[in-house]
């Protein structure tokens, strides 16, 4: 699962009231604040665009603009993925970590922390990570909580508990996302049942729309429960005459076929 490094920016304004005398002091701070935030765009920039040859730079803008930027969450969120571009992942645990620590509501630390724990087989740190997401009313990508814990619960083959995970999924992203329907769908025929399965994928194109996904998903579903009929319908709707969709609609007549002489 690819890891979206997301970046928040930080827009300084410096009000100067008419009538009032702003000190040195508050104009030297200012200027460091700026410089700060320069060096940490330069030092994203890197990060995000995988400069590997300036990585040793982007630690150092980094480094640099901590000393201004004191306990800003999103300069050790960035150390953090510099680490992990470095390949030391225990710095880059570390520093995510960190970011928490600062700030409780920093959602991208959690679930990056989440991901890291399922790579390693830590999978009931993942869970915490993903539940705490979940659990918190101002995160608003819940759905991308709720299916990255089904594949959590699905490596531990707690099939009823990643199914749960995978509708909350479907029910949080407006019904959007196919991905989400796909993977609910796949775990029904995975488990056999495709009564199960019918059902979500007429749930999929009542939201989304009727697609070759959907068609061959369907008329293979109807082939395991031995309604042939249903298969050749659904297979029907496909009027493409080559191409991958094509070329699986022939597969399953075949079988469909085959199926038929053996019973004759």
């Amino acid at each position: 699962m690819k890891m979206a490094l997301r970046l928040f920016f930080i827009f300084i304004t410096i009000a100067i009231l008419s009538g009032c005398a702003t000190t040195n002091q508050n104009l030297s701070h200012g200027k460091s604040v700026k410089i700060a935030l320069i060096k940490y765009e330069m030092a994203r920039n890197i990060i995000v665009h995988k400069d590997y040859k300036n990585l040793a730079n982007a630690f150092k803008y980094l480094e640099e603009a901590k000393k201004t930027l004191k306990n800003d969450p999103r300069v050790y969120y960035l150390l953090a993925i510099a680490y992990q571009l470095r390949g030391n992942l225990n710095e880059y645990e570390y520093y995510l970590k960190k970011t928490i620590s600062i700030d409780k509501n920093f959602f991208d630390a959690y679930n990056a922390l989440g991901i890291y724990y399922f790579g390693i087989r830590k999978y009931n740190k993942a869970i915490d990570m993903f539940t705490k997401l979940i659990n918190n009313p101002f995160y608003t990508n819940a759905d991308v909580a709720f299916y990255n814990r089904a594949l959590v619960y699905l490596k531990l083959e707690k099939v009823k508990l990643a199914e749960d995970d995978l509708r909350n999924a479907i029910i949080f992203s407006n019904f959007s996302n196919p991905l989400y329907f796909k993977t609910l769908i796949e775990l029904n025929i995975k488990n056999k049942n495709y009564l199960k399965a019918l059902k979500n994928l007429n749930y999929m194109e009542e939201h989304i729309g009727q697609s070759c996904y959907t068609i061959l998903k369907k008329a293979y579903c109807y082939i395991k429960t031995n309604d042939k009929y249903q298969a050749i319908m659904e297979l029907n709707k496909i009027k493409e005459k080559s191409g991958t969709c094509f070329s699986k609609k022939v597969e399953l007549l075949k079988e469909i076929e085959n199926d038929s002489n053996t019973n004759n």
